[in-house]
């Protein structure tokens, strides 16, 4: 089993106490944003080192996502939610790393009839239109945040697609899947980051608290944030 949310949270918040002699607890959503952001952080600066460089434990799969026809179009779909946002990372668009497409929630296991070529959406209008290139499935997130999908070799009956990335903010994505206890579910970050991770939110979060409490005593020594 993975390290969990509230296992990091709890080892955080010793940190913290350790660190500023604060016997008050932080609240508990704002240590949970310190850990995304600086888990979206440390994963963003080793793919900007190496952007195939992705840990398996980073991974999540949103399954399964509705999709529908584009009105008019006989060639592209879209997912009926929005897709959260992903790391990103230099030349891709964003940390989408598979799409499922054709997917049926019947098939076991999951399955891809083709493959599919995750492009920026700039590219999405152009790709897929030549003799040699015709018969693949492209992907793109666009502005509206869903996924739009698009073939020229469609069977029909498909209502449904899976994709799998880093995402930005790993708590929405077990949401969305209906995790029932996300915060004591597989957090997914790789083991050797787990230090790193925590000497970030205490040299940098802790440091800004800090500073914030010594700007609130006055010359005297009283706490300029009370009034008298």
């Amino acid at each position: 089993m993975n390290i969990t949310l509230n296992k990091l949270a709890f080892d955080v918040l010793e940190m913290y106490r350790a660190n500023l002699k604060d016997t008050d607890s932080v609240d508990i959503r704002q240590v949970v944003h310190w850990i995304n952001s600086a888990r979206a952080f440390l994963i963003k600066q080793r793919l900007d080192r190496n952007i195939f460089n992705i840990y398996e434990e980073e991974l999540q799969t949103i399954s399964p996502l509705g999709i529908l026809p584009v009105s008019g179009s006989t060639s592209i779909v879209y997912t009926s939610s929005e897709i959260p946002a992903t790391i990103s990372r230099k030349g891709h668009a964003g940390t989408l790393t598979k799409v499922w497409y054709p997917f049926n929630s019947l098939t076991a296991p999951y399955t891809s009839t083709y493959p599919v070529q995750i492009v920026p959406f700039q590219r999405f209008e152009r790709v897929g239109n030549r003799k040699f290139n015709g018969n693949l499935h492209y992907a793109a997130i666009s502005s509206d945040r869903k996924l739009y999908i698009k073939s020229y070799t469609f069977t029909g009956g498909i209502d449904q697609t899976k994709v799998e990335g880093v995402f930005q903010d790993p708590i929405e994505v077990m949401t969305l899947n209906s995790e029932s206890d996300p915060y004591n579910a597989d957090y997914p970050l790789n083991s050797s980051l787990i230090r790193d991770l925590i000497n970030l939110i205490v040299s940098e979060k802790f440091q800004i608290i800090l500073k914030q409490s010594e700007d609130h005593i006055g010359e005297d020594g009283r706490d300029t944030t009370t009034v008298a």
